[in-house]
């Protein structure tokens, strides 16, 4: 898929004391790479410290619609995680809704 047609959209939270993920990262970032046309994520990487919970995110986040509400995904990641990060996984994928959708709506709004 061509650069031009896709956009990279990041997502950020603060991680829990009480998250493996703390000791080498305050924040969790959730990188989105997402078709414009489609509004369709295509790939998904994060800085989570395991790679099963990275293929995990990418599992729930790839092919979801960016220009829809994620709450399907939060309602997901809230039974289906059981760690610290949790609440930071919710927040990181919203904050990354919130940052698509704004982005549709034009660039000035994108900045804020």
């Amino acid at each position: 898929m061509e650069a031009s047609r896709t956009v990279v959209v990041v997502g950020y939270a603060k991680v829990p004391l009480g998250s493996t993920l703390r000791a080498s990262h305050e924040f969790l970032s959730l990188i989105l790479l997402v078709d414009q046309e489609t509004h369709e994520v295509i790939e998904v990487d994060s800085t989570a410290v395991t790679a099963a919970v990275r293929r995990w995110l990418a599992d729930l986040l790839v092919g979801r619609d960016l220009s829809q509400p994620l709450d399907a995904v939060v309602a997901i990641v809230e039974s289906n995680y059981l760690g610290h990060a949790a609440g930071a996984i919710k927040q990181a994928a919203q904050d990354a809704s919130r940052r698509y959708q704004a982005h549709l709506r034009g660039p000035e709004e994108a900045r804020s």
